[in-house]
């Protein structure tokens, strides 16, 4: 699973905070339609499950916090090319 600060250190442009939330969304969502697949034994659906819960709150961290981040990695782009 790839966790909020490894998404945050993947952003180098303001376009890449909503790139990283629809890939986390993505995610979030492969995790869920895994954990109703049949076929899978309890412990295995709640594992999934326990990583769907880690996946959605890397999601929402980077929903509450996006126009910061956007604001840090344009105040980067912009000192980079002073």
């Amino acid at each position: 699973m790839i966790t909020y600060e490894a998404r945050v250190a993947k952003m180098k442009t303001p376009g890449d905070a909503e790139k990283q939330i629809l890939l986390a969304k993505k995610y979030s969502q492969r995790l869920r339609t895994k954990a109703k697949s049949p076929g899978l034994s309890l412990t295995e659906k709640l594992a999934i499950n326990q990583k769907h819960k880690e996946a959605e709150k890397v999601l929402r961290q980077l929903r509450l916090n996006v126009f910061d981040l956007e604001d840090m990695l344009t105040a980067n782009a912009t000192s980079n090319t002073h």
